[in-house]
């Protein structure tokens, strides 16, 4: 049964929350990992490496394999689970770890430069992975997006930009000097914890149900044909908007013609003919 209808405006407001929590857990983890690796500079900089790092390791995976996936929304909603119940555990797990080391592991090494290289270690696989996660949003959001409102995809990136951006400027804000000296890094950390666990229920409500499968809500542009198969070398275009105009449905083809492609409407709704429209005027050399 079709979801109803959900105003695009609603993911970008989602969107922004996402990034609030973003960057309170960058904040964050300067904080924890300055206690062990001993020195601020030293934390900032591995946390930066390998938040902006594992970012780009997640965008190249959502990249990679999203294309599978059937709903992209619903995959996003359990990616920000994912991080959400990371941060919940977070504390606890920094603590046992590093108490570990000190204890253990860091006497056992015998030399300054062994131990060094252990507590950068521990310090990135304590990050990493949810850097990784936080970097897959922003793919899985936008693709998600595209598929379900395939009008005007450059807006909806554009204003997912904005919106994660703004959020992250006010969560950096926020942590740093509200809920730090109000919470703790343990509570700030759960706090952010809880905002994903949230933020991944409702955009699984409003994503469930809502075919947004391979091709749904897309605009399938193939190429096609060569110069021996009777088309002059020119590109064939199918453009065909499938399950996104609701309640009607639509298809644009091309006839192709030696001189250029020309395309054939049939439509029953004002959103077949403006995409209609705009596929008229693509040309192709």
């Amino acid at each position: 049964m079709p979801a109803p209808h959900v105003p695009r405006s609603i993911f970008f407001a989602l969107f922004t929350v996402s990034g609030f929590a973003g960057l309170i857990y960058e904040s964050i983890w300067s904080h924890y990992l300055k206690l062990f690796l001993g020195h601020a500079a030293y934390a900032q900089t591995l946390v930066l490496a390998l938040f902006m790092g594992g970012m780009a390791i997640g965008a190249w995976i959502a990249s990679r394999y999203s294309g599978r996936w059937k709903n992209l929304l619903v995959g996003y909603a359990l990616t920000e689970s994912v991080i959400g119940l990371a941060a919940l555990a977070f504390h606890e797990v920094f603590v046992a770890a590093t108490g570990a080391a000190y204890t253990s592991v860091l006497p056992a090494l015998g030399n300054a430069t062994a131990a060094a290289l252990f507590k950068w270690t521990l310090a990135g696989a304590l990050i990493l992975p949810q850097s990784i996660l936080l970097g897959m949003t922003f793919p899985l959001m936008s693709a998600g997006l595209i598929r379900r409102y395939p009008l005007g995809p450059g807006g909806s990136i554009a204003m997912l930009y904005f919106t994660n951006s703004f959020g992250a400027a006010i969560g950096v804000l926020a942590s740093g000097f509200f809920m730090i000296g109000a919470l703790g890094l343990a509570g700030t950390m759960r706090a952010a914890g809880w905002i994903n666990l949230v933020l991944a229920a409702l955009v699984w409500l409003l994503a469930r149900g809502r075919g947004n499968g391979g091709n749904g809500g897309q605009i399938k542009i193939t190429s096609g044909g060569n110069a021996s198969g009777g088309n002059g070398g020119r590109s064939n275009l199918d453009l065909t908007p499938i399950s996104t105009f609701p309640p009607t449905a639509c298809s644009c083809s091309s006839l192709r013609s030696p001189a250029q492609p020309r395309l054939s409407m049939r439509s029953a709704g004002s959103g077949c003919s403006r995409s209609c429209s705009a596929a008229r005027r693509i040309r192709l050399s």
